[in-house]
């Protein structure tokens, strides 16, 4: 459910930023309202860069990795990732409390339940690698430590986020792809050393990106002081960062629960050419991602009526833009996929087929959860939508796959995504007419209990 990243399914504008107090006074000029347009644009341009080099390390993964050799990246990456889901609204949770503004005290908090809770997700990481012989301990070993620095980057991008400072926001979401391309160029093109030295550029890629964010957003944290975590404020951070993060990891594994089931019933090759269609279809979340980055400022301090309107505007667009785009790959795709990716994953083109229409149903819920979520302060609504995706596709998964194998993976997905994006709308249109007229946003001191 954004943007993502790592050959991951984005999140739909859950890595965003979060809901803010009823009796905040309102700025003059709301933070990036006029600049909705331009931070649009802007973002698409950085995903302009972004999605190329996304594509190619799917292509360097398909060439000289095998289709078993992406599958075992895949379900690695996809283990840190849950936790980093799990653990990386931090940030989100320091707006909240913030009332909409950087809090340095609090961020400083943000960044020592970074540590706390990182390193004790390096240990779950290790334990997974132990039991799930798909990639083993030693490939977990390699990929734990991306945890800590990939929850770091997700907490400085809640806050910038939320103050619409969507340039540095930017540089942060691009950086881990173009060093992971750089640095698999050299190891597993030049060096041919496989699997392990493909996820240790990938862990690499995500610290030299925590340093760039420790640097460039300075201002937020230094001078460096120590704070308590157990406090009041560290408490209801903790809390609200938790409760936001199991809404990500359901809908996150819901999301990919397609991927374990399909591994179980037909293997690690099978994974690794459905991934291919995967990545090509759900490429185009960046467009309602981009829209949901850029409005998300402006959702947050507009008043009930405004936010709802601007919600509405940018689904529509996001909508026509997808649609548009899907139909571009549909058509491409059976022309393009073998010389790229090679005729072993000539099967992809299939998938990737049946996974369009899902795909564009849910993109304006990239959007609606900006609503739902952040400006409306209800993270159980998005897990209500969450739970849906999970229970659909898992059931369709365990009904098409043992018979039609990665394009029955396909079709579960398309179904659970459909869905969600139903769940998705009747929260919103709810939320509306409950809200019209007044601002519900909760104080801080009772978001923990949203």
């Amino acid at each position: 459910m954004t943007v993502a990243t790592t050959g991951l399914r984005p999140s739909p504008g859950i890595e965003a930023a979060p809901p803010v107090t009823p009796n905040l006074v309102r700025p003059k000029e709301i933070p990036g309202a006029r600049n909705v347009g331009r931070n649009t644009v802007e973002t698409l341009l950085f995903r302009g860069v972004s999605t190329p080099v996304a594509f190619a390390l799917v292509v360097i993964q398909s060439r000289f990795l095998d289709p078993s050799g992406r599958g075992r990246f895949v379900l690695v990456v996809l283990t840190v990732t849950i936790l980093a889901r799990l653990f990386g609204q931090l940030g989100v949770a320091v707006t909240s409390l913030g009332h909409g503004e950087p809090d340095r005290a609090l961020v400083r908090r943000a960044l020592g339940w970074t540590m706390a809770l990182g390193l004790g997700g390096v240990g779950l990481i290790l334990a997974a690698g132990a039991a799930i012989d798909s990639f083993g301990l030693p490939l977990a070993a390699i990929a734990a430590p991306a945890l800590v620095p990939n929850i770091l980057n997700a907490c400085f991008s809640g806050v910038l986020l939320g103050a619409a400072r969507i340039r540095l926001w930017n540089y942060i979401q691009v950086l881990p792809p173009v060093l992971t391309l750089a640095g698999m160029l050299v190891a597993v093109v030049g060096l041919g050393r496989g699997v392990d030295a493909a996820v240790a550029v990938w862990t690499l890629a995500y610290f030299a990106t925590a340093v760039f964010a420790l640097a460039a957003a300075s201002d937020l944290w230094l001078p460096l002081r120590n704070v308590p975590l157990l406090d009041r404020q560290g408490r209801a951070l903790v809390r609200l960062a938790c409760g936001m993060g199991v809404v990500q990891i359901v809908n996150l594994i819901g999301y990919r629960v397609e991927l374990f089931v399909l591994d179980r019933f037909k293997g690690l090759a099978a994974v690794g050419i459905y991934s291919v269609g995967m990545q090509a279809a759900e490429a185009i979340w960046l467009i309602p991602a981009a829209i949901a980055s850029a409005i998300t400022a402006p959702v947050v301090h507009e008043d009930a009526a405004g936010a709802a309107q601007l919600i509405r505007t940018a689904c529509t667009k996001g909508l026509v833009y997808t649609s548009a785009v899907a139909v571009a790959i549909g058509v491409a795709a059976p022309f393009v996929i073998p010389p790229l990716f090679g005729d072993a994953f000539r099967g992809a083109a299939r998938p990737l087929a049946f996974l369009l229409p899902g795909v564009v149903a849910y993109a304006p819920v990239t959007i609606l959860v900006v609503y739902i979520s952040i400006r409306a302060a209800r993270p159980r609504l998005s897990l209500l939508v969450s739970i849906v995706g999970l229970v659909v596709t898992a059931g369709m998964s365990l009904v098409l796959i043992p018979a039609y194998g990665a394009s029955g993976a396909a079709i579960a997905s398309t179904i659970g995504y459909a869905a969600g994006a139903i769940a998705a709308w009747i929260c919103f249109r709810s939320l509306v007419s409950v809200v019209a007229g007044q601002d519900t946003r909760p104080a801080w001191r009772s978001t923990g209990s949203t």
